[in-house]
């Protein structure tokens, strides 16, 4: 688990906002990621890396027949992914995790993160954790809010401190090597659920997984 002083970093403080308020986040994918979705052939195996409710993995898994798995730290959250889960004919995995230390064993075609919040000195081993469970010709599609939402005419929603947010040229560093890699900042209207709701300053990754 991290040091880190915040609450925001650990299980329990999820677990208390998952409790008071079902589909925190909605129940409906991230719009990113169905933007993205095409990439990705019939049965792709996809991960989320902070997957919450589950939301995106249960759609790719429903709608588009990959096999997907979900890993976040909250085991209340889990707890309505295992719902979408047990439904028949899907194949969806659940991980109980943090994804800071966590060390898979294998790899998958994609990768998904959304509004992951993540400190400076912990976001480079997530880029790199993103890279190694790739598989070489994979996919990574990335959203984070970025630090210009906070100083600009955006709806105030998201982390409170820009250490929380992450700049687009940070993301750029992070995926250099890679094969092909488009990380933009865009000014987006988010419908994520009642707490992501409104314009909001984000950046986003489309990352081709394999040194050029």
């Amino acid at each position: 688990m991290s040091d880190s002083p915040r609450p925001s970093s650990q299980p329990d403080f999820w677990d208390v906002r998952y409790e008071r308020e079902r589909h925190l986040f909605g129940a409906e994918p991230n719009a990113f990621v169905q933007e993205e979705v095409h990439r990705l052939p019939t049965g792709s195996e996809v991960v989320e890396l902070g997957a919450g409710e589950g939301r995106t993995m249960a759609w790719l898994a429903q709608k588009h027949g990959h096999h997907v798995t979900a890993v976040d730290f909250s085991e209340t959250a889990l707890a309505t992914a295992r719902e979408w889960a047990d439904a028949p004919a899907l194949s969806f995995e659940i991980v109980q995790a943090d994804v800071r230390t966590w060390q898979p064993d294998r790899q998958w075609d994609a990768a998904v993160v959304t509004f992951l919040q993540l400190l400076p000195d912990e976001r480079q081993r997530l880029y790199d954790s993103l890279k190694n469970i790739v598989r070489p010709g994979g996919w990574i599609f990335a959203e984070w809010f970025r630090p210009t939402h906070l100083t600009g005419t955006y709806d105030r929603m998201g982390p409170s401190r820009a250490d929380r947010m992450v700049p687009v040229e940070e993301v750029r560093r992070a995926f250099a090597d890679e094969r092909r890699a488009s990380v933009k900042a865009v000014d987006a209207k988010l419908r994520e659920g009642p707490h992501l709701n409104g314009e909001a300053a984000v950046v986003r990754a489309t990352v081709r997984a394999g040194a050029s």
